[in-house]
């Protein structure tokens, strides 16, 4: 899996595992889904969504998704991902 350095809100860097990365063309914005290599259960990694902004080269800021309406899309983008769309 790809390693990315992502920049935190506090400002703090981050080395973390890219799972996926796409562009929702309606809002034209990028997201990634993101691992820290946390486990929910035994059979379960926690994962973070976010849209993703670069502010250097290889260096990435996070954003988070706070509108309901851009993770309404989100959430279809991922949905078309896992269906091979």
């Amino acid at each position: 899996m790809k390693k990315i350095t992502i920049q935190n809100m506090d400002g703090t860097m981050e080395e973390v595992d890219l799972v996926n990365s796409f562009n929702v063309k309606d809002i034209n914005k990028n997201f990634v889904i993101l691992s820290k290599g946390e486990a929910l259960n035994d059979t379960m990694s926690k994962v973070y969504v976010s849209e993703v902004v670069e502010e250097t080269s290889g260096v990435f800021k996070l954003i988070g998704i706070t509108d309901e309406s851009i993770w309404d899309k989100v959430k279809q983008a991922m949905k078309e991902i896992v269906q091979g769309g």
